[in-house]
């Protein structure tokens, strides 16, 4: 396979799919490809090798309920896709592959669309875009998607005509912590390479997420005693990682934990006050058992402490009512505990259906006002209080923001009446942005 060079003229060269233009493959690249299967077109999903890409088309499928179906092209040869050609009363017909859907509705996903020979995107890219092959009909119910690597240097690739690619749907992406943390946590992923990928921000720079998870693999099956050897540790994690990061592993002091049994997601989805998560809480108090509630409480903190926190809310994994009936039930210090640790989590102000504007625009009569004093009224709602403050604190740190504070004594008046009402417990976080950015709030009388 040749590599060919990039196109020189800018307009005509592909987005860089590791650069800032590329979407964080999360929620937000699953909401496209949800309209686009709805819209029956094909999809050109560009991003680095190990991101996650086909996992997410995969996930998206089973969202939407429909089928789904991978097809390699790196590894076929032609008559694989387009059928061997069969002579039926002098006229030639092809014998289509299996793995062609018939019926029904699902996403067929071609991976490796520009690794593969030219004399196999020729037809890969006319099932994509006319959504037929010879005589084969993709049905109604199905869409094509297909996934590449960047036409850089880092990858041998053959590149795509600019003109088919005006065809796709085009989507850069890049691997993203935030959503790889909260599918990493509820796939038993090992607590040290956790424990590494919630400290460093850069941790998918150069690695990507799929060796992370290898790593996680082989971490898991070694026994206490290996693990125990440091030179063979390091010989093992070398295969995956480069050595800074086997020495990241190595510092992080979780390698001989094991993950906890405790599924904190289906709880945070979930919980209520007759489900089985609800039993067994209770069983703990009754039992006294306060090791098992306070390991509860060290993983609640983590995930909603955390950059995955809003990638569960996206994903509806994570939901106030389940949340808030867990809160009631845990002791009151260890609900404040979780609850401090949600309040200040930038991510999850995503989970409030009141918004900073609500805040900035006559507080004093805004119907807003009356959801906070309910929230004060009730300690299991009391993060909620702090999640607004938290999403008030970075609508005002922005410039614009904060430049149009400054003139109006509308907003300083709104925001008066709100410090007021929440009092220093909550307020003092946004009262000290707002000191910082030179912005008085104007004391109700």
């Amino acid at each position: 396979m040749q590599q060919r060079s990039r196109a020189r003229d800018p307009k005509l060269a592909p987005v860089d799919a590791s650069g800032p233009s590329a979407l964080p493959l999360g929620p937000r690249v699953a909401s496209i490809l949800e309209v686009a299967y709805r819209a029956r077109r094909p999809v050109l999903l560009e991003g680095p090798t190990g991101i996650g890409k086909s996992e997410l088309v995969a996930q998206v499928a089973r969202s939407l309920g429909i089928a789904h179906r991978v097809l390699d092209l790196s590894l076929l040869e032609p008559p694989d896709l387009v059928g061997l050609p069969v002579i039926e009363e002098g006229i030639t017909r092809y014998a289509l592959p299996r793995f062609l859907p018939r019926e029904g509705a699902g996403i067929l996903m071609l991976e490796e669309l520009n690794r593969a020979e030219r004399y196999i995107q020729q037809p890969a890219l006319q099932l994509l875009t006319a959504r037929a092959l010879h005589e084969y009909v993709l049905p109604e119910g199905w869409a094509c998607f297909a996934a590449i690597n960047p036409e850089t240097g880092d990858y041998h690739v053959t590149p795509l005509d600019q003109a088919l690619r005006a065809r796709f749907l085009h989507v850069p992406v890049r691997a993203d912590r935030a959503s790889w943390l909260a599918w990493a946590d509820a796939n038993g992923v090992h607590p040290a390479v956790m424990a590494v990928a919630r400290t460093h921000e850069r941790v998918f720079v150069d690695v990507p997420p799929r060796s992370w998870t290898y790593a996680s693999d082989v971490l898991k099956t070694m026994r206490p005693h290996e693990l125990a050897d440091v030179a063979l540790v390091r010989d093992v994690l070398a295969g995956y990682l480069p050595p800074v990061w086997v020495d990241a592993l190595l510092s992080s002091g979780s390698l001989s934990a094991r993950a906890i049994e405790l599924d904190v997601h289906t709880m945070l989805r979930e919980y209520g006050p007759k489900s089985a998560h609800a039993d067994t809480l209770r069983g703990w108090k009754e039992r006294g058992e306060t090791d098992r509630l306070d390991e509860l409480v060290a993983r609640l903190k983590v995930v909603l402490g955390g950059p995955e926190a809003g990638v569960l809310a996206a994903n509806k994994t994570l939901t106030l009512g389940a949340l808030e009936a867990l809160l009631a039930d845990l002791p009151g210090d260890q609900r404040e505990a979780v609850q401090d640790a949600l309040g200040g989590n930038p991510t999850a102000c995503v989970l409030l259906d009141v918004r900073p504007e609500d805040v900035l625009t006559n507080y004093q009569a805004s119907p807003a006002r009356a959801r906070v004093e309910e929230w004060k009224a009730s300690p299991a709602k009391h993060h909620r209080i702090a999640l607004l403050v938290t999403a008030v604190r970075a609508k005002v740190l922005a410039p614009e923001v904060g430049a149009e504070l400054r003139r109006s004594n509308a907003q300083r008046l709104s925001l008066g009446h709100f410090l007021l009402q929440v009092g220093e417990r909550w307020g003092l976080p946004l009262a000290e942005a707002l000191q910082k950015i030179g912005v008085t709030p104007i004391r109700p009388t």
